[in-house]
């Protein structure tokens, strides 16, 4: 116990030697002209990894500070919350920064240790950055204005297409006003907001149809029934529907140990414009003690089931 207490107090004393510089310890606050990170590692490379990483995190501290008083705000007015589907998508938009312009402001290596404290121009990482989103936001408006004249399918497809350009555009805007606070990123919220809640519009609007190719409708009934949970249109006329959703329902029955086996390929397909955009298979299996008909009921549950797991949304108007 004696040999343990002298050597933990001899680290103690080991490492009251080591002088830290003070500009590591007490880094310098960003500025309207820096921003600064302060890093250490075993060489020069790592110092300076860990000290942007170490701006990269004040970054996002900044803009979590913002997005709280603008989502107060936002919730004071009556409005909207700009923070909408985004705040995950900031952080992980800040760790892609790439401080290209970065400087070595100050440097130490103290018992073979390096100290580095690193400052980054705003001004310059504002045009490079904002440089990047303007052909982002360039590229969604060209998509957007493709809309007008295509059928309610075409501009689904579109617009889900759009989506993960939208988030990521998203998350950019809010990370050039923590660059530069007088970007007006709202502007920009606002108008992706409103893109992605026309994709929602357009669904609601469309007019669907469900046909199937057996008498018995167990596997259209559950398409029907989750499109009017969807608040989806439906018609019973295929010719006055936007989008026509066609089962080819294709059973096959055999008994094993006095059970009903029902062995069912359902073909789903979904046509537009008349003509076949998708096709996609799903096989199920049911059983009954008691009757055919029964054991494809059962199968339609599972078929149910399956349409859950892989969401109606992606099997009707996915590509």
């Amino acid at each position: 116990m004696v040999v343990f207490s002298l050597a933990f107090v001899g680290c103690v004393n080991s490492k009251q030697d080591i002088e830290i510089p003070q500009w590591y310890l007490n880094s310098p606050a960003n500025t309207g002209l820096f921003l600064y990170g302060s890093g250490d590692g075993e060489n020069l490379e790592a110092a300076k990894s860990n000290a942007l990483n170490n701006m990269a995190a004040g970054l996002v501290v900044s803009i979590s500070s913002s997005l709280q008083t603008t989502t107060k705000t936002s919730v004071l007015n009556g409005k909207d919350s700009y923070s909408k589907d985004i705040s995950k998508d900031v952080k992980v938009e800040v760790q892609k920064i790439k401080f290209t312009n970065a400087t070595v402001k100050n440097s130490q290596l103290i018992n073979g240790r390096f100290y580095v404290l690193m400052q980054v121009n705003r001004i310059d990482l504002f045009t490079q950055k904002k440089s990047e989103f303007d052909t982002r936001d360039n590229r969604i408006d060209e998509l957007h204005g493709s809309l007008d004249g295509k059928s309610k399918l075409s501009q689904i497809h579109i617009l889900q297409d759009m989506y993960p350009m939208i988030k990521e555009a998203k998350a950019q805007a809010i990370v050039l006003n923590a660059i530069n606070n007088e970007f007006s990123y709202p502007l920009y919220v606002k108008k992706y907001d409103k893109y992605i809640d026309s994709l929602d519009d357009i669904k609601q609007a469309c007019i669907v149809s469900v046909e199937t190719s057996i008498q018995e409708k167990y596997f259209a009934d559950h398409i029907v029934d989750m499109l009017n949970l969807n608040k989806f249109k439906i018609s019973s006329n295929s010719s006055k529907s936007d989008v026509s959703i066609k089962l080819n329902v294709q059973p096959k029955y055999s008994m094993t140990n006095g059970w009903n086996i029902a062995k069912v390929t359902i073909t789903i397909s979904v046509i537009s414009d008349e003509k076949i955009v998708s096709n996609k298979i799903i096989s199920t299996v049911g059983r009954s003690s008691t009757s055919q008909e029964s054991a494809l009921e059962d199968a339609s549950k599972r078929f149910r089931e399956e349409l859950e797991s892989v969401t109606l949304d992606k099997i009707v108007f996915g590509k």
